[in-house]
């Protein structure tokens, strides 16, 4: 008898399309961020700005594309380490997933991201200032943390080799770590001990020199980039002080020029929350060959100034999380139905959207500021003596503002990517918790920026430190006055202007008195001085943003930006929030998206901060350069 043919089942479900649950996966991330490119106008010539332009748009189709599945595969697969060969032999190796190391081609041979600001790649005819640079890294960042922490330590490890190392040194090694070929080193910086941590002037690894030859004895806990070529080593000569002036730096080389395995062993690699593509692990020191770099008395203060650095880069890609998680909550809102409307409708949505605005943009905004005082400090130099040149801190101002700014930046947006992250998983409900989407990762690899390199609270420490003994205060608010003088004083800017003024004069003071404070009561403020000072720099760089976007193209939307800004940070709330906003009127959208929003929109928000501003002017009339009028009400002085 023949068998009949049963008709083949379906799920009873119909299929969605992706537009029900939309994410950024083949959004360009440079063409889409019109906030990035604004700042880049304005900060760069027009011919720089044009040649970087293409290649900055090649890498944001990387970003949202190949460079997006290579680094959720390669997070997914994380490296493994081989101790030992079959034979018993040391042999250090980590093997990685063939997904990291095609982002490693792409990021350090394609785009030269290491090499980039010491040596021309890309066409260009000569190296990146720090504000191009920062733009490569920023949209690199928001599609792979992992890999941007030894890609930007072996940049760092560059920088200190170049101002303190041997000619003989960057002959044999730095020449190296700016190669854009296949045979490119990678660096590291091994610093962290188990009993010092944070208290590096407790470390305890020995240096000892043999027949003229150095050697490193001792354990380090915390070693990123464990399997680098070459490692820039904090360790004790014998017969040293104790604390951070008796410690030198050296390099270690993984091969020594026969080849051979240099004396050191990987133990293990760190299970960590995030970044988990790259290799972090413990690592023993026995007799393993070294060469000292610089002075050996000054290896803490050289070691820092590649801290700092990286500082810098922790805080350029906590700003990229911050990016990506804010486009993926805006995207997801603007295509994801709820209620009868789309998501980016509902009132509660956008003030969440805002909040993550106000981060995003203000840390975007702090980032490249930084970056344009990083290229004069660096313009500077070679006008110095040898012996200011040498110096950790370059007396001259940009680089002691440098030497404020970037704790700073680390500290705070460190911090605040968190937040800005978790909201971002939360705008996307369930989905942002299921590790289908970017959400997850984007979440673990915020938990760095305010671990490494300093947790906030040591950071905070050092932003006072710099204040204390760099003078790096004057150099700071010194910029901040200039950028308020160059405002326009119209009805709109000039009482916002003001306020700024006098809020920085306040902040000036209170940074003048340390010295008079007690150590104990000064350090327990230190937190909220340092996210005072980045609040006071994020809005006078909004607010100049603002500013250039009404003469340029007519548009309040930055102004709205920054008064919310104000509102959420600075000015303080004494009501409930008046409910008549640009961001729940048909300008909300636009405010969010980056497009034309009109004054009329904004007026309300305009009214109510200068109304919060005449309150603070009453209480603070010397600052303000004003006096309390009758009933209260300020008048000029």
């Amino acid at each position: 008898m023949p068998t009949r043919t049963e008709a083949p089942r379906t799920h009873p479900q119909e299929r969605l399309p992706e537009a029900t649950m939309p994410d950024t996966y083949g959004v360009n991330a440079f063409e889409s961020d019109l906030d990035l490119q604004r700042t880049l106008q304005s900060a760069l010539p027009p011919h720089l700005y044009a040649q970087a332009q293409p290649h900055l748009s090649k890498l944001g189709r990387y970003v949202g594309t190949v460079l997006d599945d290579l680094s959720r595969k390669a997070d997914t697969h994380p490296p493994t380490l081989r101790s030992l060969d079959k034979r018993g032999n040391i042999i250090n190796a980590v093997d990685f997933h063939p997904s990291y190391a095609e982002m490693e081609r792409i990021g350090v041979e394609e785009f030269g991201l290491v090499a980039m600001s010491h040596e021309p790649v890309l066409g260009f005819a000569r190296p990146l200032p720090h504000v191009l640079k920062y733009a490569f890294w920023y949209v690199f960042g928001q599609a792979e943390f992992a890999l941007a922490c030894p890609m930007s330590m072996t940049d760092s490890a560059v920088r200190v080799l170049r101002r303190f190392g041997s000619p003989q040194l960057n002959r044999d090694f730095g020449d190296r770590m700016v190669s854009t070929g296949p045979t490119h080193f990678s660096g590291a910086q091994f610093m962290t001990e188990k009993q010092g941590g944070s208290d590096v002037g407790a470390n305890a690894v020995q240096a000892r020199e043999v027949n003229g030859e150095w050697q490193l004895w001792g354990n380090k806990w915390f070693c990123s980039n464990v399997s680098a070529d070459l490692a820039l080593v904090l360790a004790r000569p014998e017969g040293a002080p104790l604390g951070t002036r008796g410690l030198a730096m050296f390099l270690m080389p993984r091969l020594l020029p026969d080849g051979s395995m240099n004396n050191y062993q990987i133990n293990r690699l760190k299970d960590k929350l995030g970044t988990r593509a790259m290799a972090s692990g413990e690592v023993d020191f026995f007799g393993a060959v070294c060469y000292p770099v610089g002075d050996l008395g000054t290896g803490f203060k050289q070691m820092m100034s590649m801290v700092n650095s990286s500082r810098l880069s922790n805080a350029m890609r906590s700003s990229a999380l911050m990016r990506r998680s804010y486009l993926e909550a805006l995207t997801s809102a603007q295509g994801r139905p709820a209620f009868g409307s789309m998501l980016i409708a509902q009132p509660l949505m956008r003030e969440t959207l805002l909040r993550m605005l106000l981060e995003t943009e203000a840390a975007s905004a702090a980032l490249f500021h930084t970056a344009q005082i990083y290229d004069q400090a660096d313009a500077a130099l070679p006008h110095l003596a040898p012996a200011e040149r040498a110096a950790s801190v370059p007396p001259e101002p940009h680089s002691r503002n440098l030497r404020l700014l970037t704790p700073m930046l680390k500290g705070v947006i460190c911090k605040r990517a968190r937040t800005v992250v978790a909201e971002g998983m939360e705008a996307r409900g369930g989905n942002g918790y299921i590790d289908d989407w970017v959400d997850g990762k984007l979440l673990r690899d915020a938990q760095l920026g305010s671990i490494w390199e300093g947790t906030t609270s040591i950071v905070a420490l050092d932003v006072q430190r710099a204040i204390l003994r760099n003078n790096a205060g004057a150099p700071f608010f010194a910029v901040v006055r200039q950028k308020l003088e160059a405002l326009t004083s119209d009805d709109v800017f000039a009482p916002i202007t003001r306020f700024l003024t006098g809020y920085s004069r306040q902040a000036e003071l209170t940074a003048d008195s340390m010295t008079e404070q007690d150590p104990a009561v000064r350090e327990l403020g230190a937190i909220q001085f340092m996210n005072q000072l980045y609040d006071l720099l994020a809005a006078t760089l909004l607010l100049e943003q603002a500013d250039q976007e009404v003469q340029d193209l007519g548009s309040y939307r930055k102004l709205a930006v920054t008064l919310a800004y104000l509102e959420a940070h600075i000015l303080p709330v004494t009501s409930l929030r008046d409910p008549a906003s640009p961001f729940l009127s048909e300008d909300g959208e636009a405010v969010l998206t980056n497009g034309h929003v009109e004054f009329e929109p904004v007026a309300e928000s305009h009214r109510r901060v200068l109304d919060s501003i005449e309150r603070w002017e009453s209480e603070h009339a010397s600052l303000a350069g004003r006096s309390p009028g009758i009933g209260g009400v300020t008048a000029d002085a």
